[in-house]
Formats: structure tokens, C-alpha cells, sequence
């Protein structure tokens, strides 16, 4: 019970009123927090043998009827018949329960496969020249896996994962920009080759920064003109490495060696122009450019998904290639995962998933703090007809209950699952 909060009895409900429900398995409605819309839910209300509900009067739009104890015992007594509506309600509700149950064990599969992934990733990326034989089997193991599994399922969704922060930084990164590569490639309609060659070369794009000293490659600080073209190095040093090993190929190169060139010029290490850049390297510039904004260096400098995807619009137009640009939006979603929103009901959600036929209308995962943690709320707002997304919020605007319950991400990153958005199993 908050201190808005007041206690009323039932009788003194009406519609208008905000009211807080105690208890989320002990009615049938799908929130515990809401607005009474009509007199069919006051009626509802009334019937499920509560005396009293919590009402806040900074929310609502009209004041509970006046008191009445008479009124309290008739509706405690009264016959209660089965209400075809109600019973539909309660059903409705368990079989929403059952879905999330589904949906664990949905996320359950597809972190599994994630962090099967990410121990391939480390692996290959660590042995690289070590055992370059058995280091690039695992790489075309990896990406054709990933390829396959795109364009042979029509229904691939984006999901948001659980990544750790720290010194496993680079490999999340390495992952992370192949997967979205490969997601707008697939938008793009590139064929199997050209997307095997993509995903290959956004797996080792940064792997000449083995050669940068970690005191650059990790500094918080700003750098220095002469830190800054050292960096800036990284770009020659993995070509020369990976040239001297065989299987590689040349369209994989490419986007190893243009993956931070710009379509105006403004890029590294060339300064090409947008004639000079093959369509891969652009893919590669978009996602490598995404990451790097939402998982800066310094944690505080990392902008939301939402931000990032702003800021690459209104202020980094020109340096990338607008047709690929709309696919990559649409591939992410106007509040792409790992966004924290606000609903048109007030509460308070993280953006797990995107539905990419309904860009406004993400999954999200809702704040409620009458639903225990692990059984929280998810929710496909293109199937919730009656929410929707008012606005983005950074997660220091959060106090620590919806923190520790949302669990924002430190670091954002994504994997992909072949399901239907809104099916039983999505979830991430």
C-alpha cells in the first residue's frame, strides 16, 4: 500500500475510480493496478468477495461513492451466479499463466543456444592463430549454422539476452554485430554466399585489436591524437592477420577492412566514399557502429537502443546507406530490446522482443510488483490492443524496485530464435 493509497469498501466503487487489487492470482483481471473502465468490471469486482480494495486518488477521475455498511453486507451475502463473462476471464488468466510457463522454458532453450554460441566465439577468437585450422571450422560451423537457421525459417525474432559485462566485452561485441549483420542482410536479400561471407567477416572484424595495447583499447578516458591512430590501426593489423590464413576469402576481408569507412567519407582507415564501400562492409558499419554506442567502453558514455538508434539518425545521416539504415529499424523496432518504455497505463516495462510486422507494438516484460519476479508479465502489445508505448526511459530514471525486478541490462545483446512473435514459446 503505497501513501497515495487508501482503503475503501467495495461498495463504494464506480467507474472512474483507480483501484489496486492485492493479491494477482485472486482475481481475474490482468492487471493489479487499472482504471475501472465500465460497470461490467465494477460488477465483477463485487462478486469476488472482497470487502474492501485499495483506491488512489492521484489517479483517478472521480471519488468513491460514499460508505455504506448495509451496502457492504448485501454485496458479502448476496448469491453469486455463474457469470459466463467472469468465468472467460479466469480462463483467459490461467491460460496466460500457462503461456508463461511455456515462454520460461522457451527463454530457457534460447539461452542455452546463446551461451553455446558465445563459448564457441571465445574459443575460435582466442585460438585464432594458435590452431587457425581448427579455429576457422568452428567460425563456418558457426556462421552457416546461424545462416540456415535464417533462411530456412520464415519467422525469426530478435531477442534480448542476458550478456555479462567485463573482460568477455569483445567477444559479446564480435557476437553481437553478426547476428544483427546477419538479421538486415536477411532484410536485404542476400543470398546464402553473400551472407556466409558477411557473417564471417563481422565474426572477425575486430580481431586485430589483439595488437592495440589494452590501455588504449580499454581506456575511459578520452584519447590522445596519437591513441586515437593507434586504435585506428586495428583495422590494418586484422587484415594482415587474417590474410595470412587460408579460407577466409575475399568478400569476408572486405568487411574486415571497411567496416569503420563512412558512405561520406568520414571513416577509417581509407576515407572511402560510398562508391568505394561494398554493400557487406555497409551492413557491418551500421551494426559495429550500434554496438559500440549501446555498449560504450565506459559504461556511462552507453546510450539506451533507443537513443542509439536516434542518434544515428539525426546526427550520423549521410555516413550510412539509408536503404540498409530502414532495414536495420526495421529489423530492430521503433523501441528495439533492451529499451525500457512506459505504457499508456502508467507501468513500466523492458522491451524483450520485436514484432517486425507491428514496429510500435513490441513484447515487453512488465513491472508488477503483485506478480513474483520470476513469474513477471510479458507482454505482445500487438495482441494488447488496448497499450501502448507512451515514451523511453533511461534506467537511472528507475527507482530500485523496478531496477532490481527489470534487471535493465548493463550491456545489451541479442540473439535470434525461429518463432512467431506472440507464439507460446516466444520469449527472451
Amino acid at each position: 500500500m503505497s501513501g497515495l493509497e487508501q482503503r475503501i469498501g467495495i461498495e463504494q466503487l464506480r467507474v472512474g475510480l483507480y483501484i489496486h487489487l492485492e493479491g494477482w492470482t485472486d482475481h481475474p483481471f490482468l492487471f493489479s493496478s487499472f482504471r475501472i473502465r465500465n460497470e461490467k468490471q465494477v460488477q465483477v469486482l463485487r462478486s469476488l468477495g472482497m470487502t474492501h480494495v485499495l483506491y488512489d486518488p492521484s489517479k483517478s477521475d472521480q471519488l468513491p461513492l460514499p460508505p455504506s455498511p448495509l451496502a457492504v453486507e448485501a454485496v458479502a451475502s448476496a448469491p453469486r451466479p455463474v457469470d459466463p463473462e467472469v468465468e472467460a476471464m479466469w480462463a483467459a488468466k490461467q491460460a496466460r499463466r500457462e503461456k508463461l510457463t511455456l515462454q520460461r522454458e522457451a527463454m530457457a532453450r534460447c539461452d542455452k543456444k546463446f551461451c553455446a554460441s558465445m563459448t564457441t566465439v571465445q574459443s575460435l577468437l582466442r585460438n585464432l592463430f594458435s590452431r587457425p585450422e581448427e579455429s576457422l571450422q568452428q567460425a563456418h560451423a558457426l556462421v552457416s549454422d546461424m545462416v540456415d537457421s535464417m533462411l530456412n525459417n520464415k519467422d525469426v525474432v530478435l531477442h534480448l539476452m542476458n550478456a555479462k559485462s567485463g573482460d568477455e566485452g569483445q567477444y559479446f561485441h564480435a557476437l553481437n554485430v553478426t547476428v544483427l549483420a546477419l538479421i538486415v542482410g536477411r532484410e536485404a536479400g542476400l543470398d546464402a554466399a553473400a551472407m556466409r561471407a558477411l557473417g564471417l567477416g563481422t565474426l572477425l572484424h575486430d580481431q586485430g585489436k589483439e595488437k592495440v595495447p589494452s590501455q588504449i583499447r580499454l581506456k575511459k578516458a578520452p584519447w590522445t591524437t596519437a591513441e586515437r591512430n593507434f586504435y585506428q590501426m586495428h583495422v590494418a593489423y586484422g587484415l594482415e592477420m587474417l590474410q595470412q590464413l587460408p579460407g577466409v576469402g575475399s568478400t569476408a576481408l572486405e568487411v574486415v577492412a571497411k567496416h569503420h569507412e563512412m558512405l561520406d567519407g568520414s571513416g577509417f582507415p581509407g576515407k572511402l566514399k560510398a562508391h568505394q564501400i561494398g554493400r557487406l562492409a555497409r551492413i557491418a558499419a551500421i551494426t559495429n557502429t550500434y554496438d559500440n554506442y549501446c555498449n560504450a567502453i565506459n559504461p556511462a558514455e552507453s546510450m539506451t537502443p533507443a537513443e542509439a538508434l536516434s542518434f544515428m539518425f539525426k546526427y550520423d545521416q549521410g555516413k550510412f546507406d539509408p536503404e540498409l539504415m530502414q532495414l536495420f529499424v526495421r529489423s530492430m523496432g521503433v523501441y528495439p530490446p533492451g529499451s525500457v518504455v512506459q505504457l499508456s497505463n502508467g507501468q513500466t516495462g523492458l522491451v524483450m522482443s520485436v514484432n517486425p510486422q507491428h514496429l510500435l507494438q513490441p513484447s515487453v516484460l512488465i513491472y508488477d510488483p503483485d506478480v513474483p519476479k520470476d513469474e513477471a508479465l510479458w507482454l505482445d502489445l500487438s495482441v494488447e490492443k488496448t497499450l501502448a508505448v507512451t515514451k523511453t526511459l533511461r534506467p537511472q530514471e528507475l527507482c530500485k524496485a523496478v531496477l532490481d525486478y527489470l534487471d535493465p541490462r548493463t550491456r545489451i545483446s541479442y540473439y535470434t530464435d525461429n518463432v512467431q512473435p506472440g507464439s507460446a514459446s516466444t520469449r527472451a
